[in-house]
């Protein structure tokens, strides 16, 4: 501060100054004039005095203001910085730079973006651009570096002024809400745990049976809508009330040890089944069966009881044998698991047959189209090069493979046709032995190389049946035995008073063991066959006529070895 001397000196070399540079008037002062001009003199003097001292006193006040400002500004409990148009620092408080850890002789006149990532230096970089423009750095988020010791999500916001030179600046608060973020989040996850308490309950109100949430000390947390309904009361009835004492009816007399009945009461609820006595609002008593399941907390302890329970009032009173209750129930259930697992492998093997039914129709009805196009192309270059002779065999290649084309589409139509029920029988009377003398005559084009069919019947021969559907079954059954066998196929038919029996043998591939429970499926396939053209509907055709008829059919394999197959039709 310049001290009083020396200002009046610099004021007193001004005055003189001025003096010697203004004209002077040369009139002479009469000694009235004189006294009267030293009076004013005086006086003046004495006003200057005191107006000194009025600006001694005001500068002394505007100091404490400042000091106090300056403390205000430093000592705030938020940050304050004070930011040019180039987002320069020209002032921080210490709590800024106690939030940022740093001294504030290192932060003066650098850009408050080097105290962040890039991304949040951008995000910095286009608010400061629009509070410079429409005088508002409205509220918003910032990660703020903690001088290179990690970081603080900090609220940042303020206003854009005009310092004393006129230039603009940006003067912004900057507040530590870390603690607020971690609020947020508590008030989040908290919200979320109600919604979910909530959902809770709205499930548990729709269970058929009473659920029931007890805290450590046995009061009752948590009742759904049954247990209400059941006992009588509305939930903030129940709400808080000790479980043991408002609900549950003991034979415990006032004279037993409270130590004794407490321990007794945590030992029933450790149990994980329990059946009591209920008292309801009205009076009446059920009796309950209630299945436990203890809480734990974080630490292990236990933090509660969640208790199902279901009113055996009328049950108990029934059933003599309680056992005999517990028998059935965990039968029961084990039935219930037996149909979910049969259910579900029944799936699986539904899914398997849909996914070996694309693969099969698509690889069967390929294969034949393929050969006639094949053969049609051939048959056009052998005629093309006048080699007529040469176009027979493929001609009957392609009379072959729309037959074979024809079997397929014969199978799906077969197949379609018993699973919509719209297949009926027309029964009609015939001689059964030519009638299966024919069918071995039409298959002798199917024969292999080395390969013959044995025929041959006992009984009568006069049968009435639907001869379609009869023809059908042989023809599917000779195919398999044609295809899967090189050898001598046997074929035994007989007709007794009540049954029709027709039996067909194959020194074949036989059937694996493992695949024959499978065997009547629709698009099955044994896994020793795959490599052989066929669609898996075969047998699964037989069957489904034979039912048409009241019949069945039966089989004996050995892999390896062959496959004996034997039909019974009631024709009583």
């Amino acid at each position: 501060m310049v001290d009083k001397g020396s200002r009046s000196s610099n004021l007193r070399s001004k005055a003189e100054a001025k003096v010697s540079t203004t004209p002077s008037d040369q009139s002479e002062l009469t000694v009235d004039q004189a006294k009267e001009l030293m009076h004013e003199l005086e006086v003046h003097q004495v006003e200057l005095e005191m107006q000194n001292q009025e600006l001694r006193e005001a500068q002394h006040h505007l100091e404490d203001i400042r000091d106090q400002y300056t403390d205000l500004f430093d000592f705030a409990p938020i940050g304050y910085i004070i930011l040019n148009e180039k987002g320069q620092i020209d002032n921080i408080n210490l709590t800024a730079c106690s939030l940022m850890a740093i001294n504030r002789t290192k932060i003066i006149k650098r850009p408050l973006s080097a105290f962040m990532e890039v991304n949040e230096a951008h995000v910095l970089f286009i608010k400061l651009q629009e509070a410079f423009k429409n005088g508002v750095l409205k509220p918003f988020e910032l990660e703020i570096k903690r001088n290179d010791r990690g970081s603080f999500p900090a609220l940042v916001q303020g206003t854009v002024t005009k310092n004393i030179k006129g230039q603009l600046q940006c003067r912004l608060s900057m507040q530590d809400i870390t603690e607020v973020r971690q609020a947020r989040i508590l008030q989040q996850q908290h919200k979320a745990l109600q919604n979910e308490k909530e959902k809770i309950q709205q499930y548990l109100d729709l269970a058929p049976v009473v659920f029931l949430l007890t805290d450590k000390e046995h009061k009752i947390q948590m009742i759904n809508q049954k247990g209400c309904n059941l006992f009588g009361y509305e939930r903030v009835e129940l709400l808080g009330q000790n479980w043991f004492d408002f609900l549950i009816y003991e034979e415990n007399g006032e004279e037993d040890d409270p130590s004794l009945i407490d321990f007794e009461r945590k030992i029933k609820l450790l149990a994980p089944e329990l059946e009591c006595k209920v008292r309801c609002k009205n009076g009446e008593e059920l009796i309950m069966s209630w299945h436990n399941t203890t809480l734990l907390g974080k630490n292990g302890d236990q933090i509660g009881i969640l208790s199902a329970g279901e009113d055996i009032t009328v049950r108990t009173k029934l059933e003599e044998d309680k056992q005999t209750y517990t028998d059935n129930l965990e039968l029961k259930i084990q039935e219930r698991t037996k149909e979910l697992i049969k259910a579900l492998e029944a799936e699986k093997r539904i899914n398997d047959l849909k996914s070996n039914f694309i693969t099969i129709a698509s690889h069967e009805l390929r294969t034949p189209i393929t050969i006639v196009m094949s053969s049609i192309i051939l048959i056009e270059r052998y005629n093309s090069l006048g080699q007529y002779d040469k176009s027979n065999k493929h001609i009957a290649r392609i009379k072959s493979s729309v037959d074979h084309f024809v079997n397929i589409l014969d199978d799906f139509l077969s197949l379609h046709q018993l699973d919509k029920g719209i297949i009926q029988i027309n029964k009609e009377v015939f001689d059964l032995e030519p009638f299966v003398q024919e069918i071995i005559a039409d298959m002798k084009g199917l024969l292999k190389k080395g390969q013959h069919i044995e025929y041959q019947h006992t009984g009568t021969k006069k049968l009435n049946l639907d001869p379609k559907i009869l023809r059908n079954i042989i023809l599917n059954l000779l195919s398999n035995a044609l295809k899967y066998s090189n050898d001598q196929i046997n074929v035994k038919s007989s007709i007794r008073l009540d049954h029709l029996k027709i039996t067909i043998e194959d020194q074949g591939l036989g059937i694996p063991e493992e695949d024959q429970e499978n065997l009547f499926s629709s698009f099955f396939r044994a896994r020793n066959v795959e490599h052989i053209q066929g669609t898996g509907l075969g047998l699964s055709i037989v069957q489904r006529y034979l039912e048409l008829f009241g019949g069945n059919i039966k089989f004996k394999s050995v892999l390896g070895k062959g496959s004996i197959f034997t039909i019974i039709i009631p024709i009583s």
